[in-house]
């Protein structure tokens, strides 16, 4: 009986190894090998997409440097382009193009559809993929102009190999933790077995029914200790506190992505499952974000999110909305029909109930809860719709509004969350864009200098103040005014006049950072911000300028150099005044007088002695 049970034990122990360590090594590879297979598609991709930009730009001679960059990117090991033959006949071999070398890339070559392979050995793992370089009359792309070939034709391949080998050493090491685990608690049960063979079958339900639940991604099912004692009971004790340690911790995994993504999936039994279905929710939202911060333009934002909801969320309903300054409302785009809401919501954007009340709109809640649904008197039995805004800074910006069938209702419901994730992501992003839009609509450059103008200042000051006190940092505050400008308009006049304003405007910003701004104040007097400073280091910017400027000729529309000076005031905001960031300015102003009364050409930080009145 002994011999019998010891033997069914080893069978059972080496058939549950097997599986944890095939569960483990398949898990390893959809979760970790996938991923990076994800990200040679994406670089092989994004190499194809600029070396035509660099082709339409005229900038093909970055090619290498571009190249060169990729190459040094984790886990790349080869990346080529290749000619195809019909290129080859018409430009040469070209300095940098390769010849293929593998045969997946012939075929590629030949065929112009991608391929992929991964290569397995004991001591390395690759994969490759190849994506075709195909001639396409696309506007603005038309590769005919160029290549004598057909559309369709094959111009080439992207060629990317990837090191994979330290995500299958990674699994591997896994696996064999796993393994050894196993290994320990075999020979502790054959153990137990030999000394007492009562427990043991007890013992071994107990183990199977647990990790049947293993097997079904399941880690909350614990040993029922009831029919346990001696060793056995200890034993389970610990098997079950293991078990609630690993449950607890994929719990908590889902509870902190849940909290960084802004909403929570939904779960089945299966908690492996679940996980890695959060993990893989938790990369595609990193990567959308990543993407449209990088997007040059709201519009390209709005495209984002539309793939998003026609690739991703399988929608083909819907519409998204701007709400501009003039409180109205512009079509972004509609997806499926021309207008999904009425013609009144574009005069006035108080007429869209999403917009007004900055709350989700859902037609489940009333048939006609938004009288602007274009088909709200007609066909409302048949769809249904769910609106909504988006916050840009502090008041509603855009409405996103999903249109569905009554039928599949559930799965739309389903979706909102996700919806909701993406669009929260965006909402920053759209806030970056719009302001970068109105910047570029407003006239806050000053023409003659390039400098920032006066309402540029008094549009920006409030959020310049509000990131001092939030980041605990000084703002310096300089007043610059050009030393006997009048004398200049006097003896060479007011070309030569707006050329020294300018050549000093240009020097002043050479010497200062990128993040900090130049101000024309007014006439010959400019002002310099600067962002984010510690205490005492404006007073060291502005002897830097003072001396650049007294050390760079000036060049006058006749070809005469003159050299200029400059006096300049400082003072720091919160440091010299907690509160009033005017009343700084104003001290800068009093030290800029004082280094004017002291002989000009030098630089003063203003003190407390300057000014003796309480109030500005």
């Amino acid at each position: 009986m002994r011999k019998v049970l010891i033997t069914k034990l080893l069978v059972i122990w080496v058939v549950f190894l097997i599986l944890i360590l095939g569960l483990t090594i398949f898990f390893i590879r959809k979760s970790v090998l996938e991923p990076a297979k994800d990200k040679a598609i994406t670089i092989a991709e994004v190499v194809k997409n600029t070396l035509t930009t660099l082709m339409v730009t005229n900038s093909i001679n970055k090619r290498q440097i571009f190249l060169e960059q990729i190459r040094v990117m984790e886990n790349v090991e080869e990346i080529r382009v290749i000619r195809a033959e019909t290129v080859t006949r018409q430009y040469g071999k070209g300095i940098y193009s390769e010849e293929p070398k593998h045969p997946i890339e012939k075929e590629v070559l030949a065929s112009g559809v991608p391929k992929e392979e991964l290569i397995e050995s004991f001591k390395r793992v690759t994969y490759r993929v190849v994506i075709p370089y195909k001639a396409e009359p696309i506007p603005g792309v038309n590769c005919m102009k160029c290549h004598n070939v057909k559309p369709g034709e094959v111009l080439g391949a992207i060629s990317i190999t990837m090191d994979l080998t330290h995500y299958r050493n990674f699994g591997f090491l896994i696996a064999s933790g796993f393994g050894l685990i196993t290994l320990v608690l075999g020979f502790l049960t054959l153990g137990f077995v030999i000394r007492n063979l009562k427990d043991v079958h007890n013992f071994l339900n107990e183990i199977e029914r647990v990790f049947s639940s293993f097997e079904k991604g399941k880690f909350s099912s614990k040993m029922n200790l009831a029919n346990l004692k001696g060793e056995f009971y200890n034993l389970g004790e610990r098997v079950n506190k293991v078990v609630e340690s690993l449950d607890n911790t994929l719990k908590r995994i889902r509870e902190k992505v849940y909290e960084l993504i802004g909403y929570s999936l939904m779960e089945t039994d299966n908690e492996i499952r679940d996980t890695e279905k959060i993990i893989d929710e938790l990369v595609r939202i990193s990567h959308f974000k990543k993407t449209i911060e990088l997007d040059s333009s709201k519009e390209e934002v709005y495209k984002r999110i539309e793939s998003v909801l026609t690739d991703y969320m399988s929608l083909d309903k819907f519409s998204i909305y701007e709400v501009k300054d003039d409180n109205t409302i512009e079509k972004v785009l509609v997806r499926g029909k021309n207008l999904w809401c009425s013609e009144v919501i574009f005069e006035n954007a108080d007429e869209c109930r999403a917009k007004r009340t900055g709350q989700d709109v859902d037609s489940e809640e009333f048939r006609c809860i938004c009288p602007n649904f274009a088909m709200c008197d007609e066909e409302i039995e048949n769809y249904c719709y769910y609106c909504i805004p988006i916050n840009i800074g502090d008041k509603v910006g855009n409405v996103v509004q999903i249109v569905y069938e009554r039928e599949i209702r559930e799965f739309v419901k389903l979706l909102i969350p996700y919806i909701k994730g993406y669009l929260s992501e965006a909402s920053p992003v759209l806030e970056s864009k719009r302001l970068m839009e109105q910047l570029k609509k407003q006239s806050y450059i000053d023409r003659l200098t390039g400098a920032f103008n006066r309402r540029f200042l008094e549009d920006i000051v409030d959020k310049l103040v509000a990131q001092a006190h939030r980041k605990n940092a000084n703002i310096g505050i300089l007043m610059i005014d050009v030393d006997f400008f009048k004398q200049v308009n006097d003896t060479y006049g007011h070309d030569a006049g707006d050329a020294v304003l300018k050549q000093i405007a240009d020097t002043i910003k050479k010497t200062i950072r990128k993040s900090d701004y130049l101000i024309r104040y007014g006439g010959e007097e400019f002002m310099v911000l600067l962002t984010d400073v510690k205490e005492g280091y404006s007073e060291h910017v502005a002897e830097k300028i003072r001396q650049k400027i007294e050390e760079t000729p000036i060049i006058l529309p006749t070809g005469i150099p003159i050299k200029k000076t400059v006096s300049i005031g400082v003072s720091e905001f919160p440091k010299d005044c907690k509160r009033k960031f005017w009343q700084c300015v104003k001290f800068a102003d009093v030290a800029l007088y004082r280094a004017k009364e002291e002989g000009r050409n030098k630089v003063v930080r203003f003190k407390r002695e300057m000014w003796d009145k309480e109030e500005y």
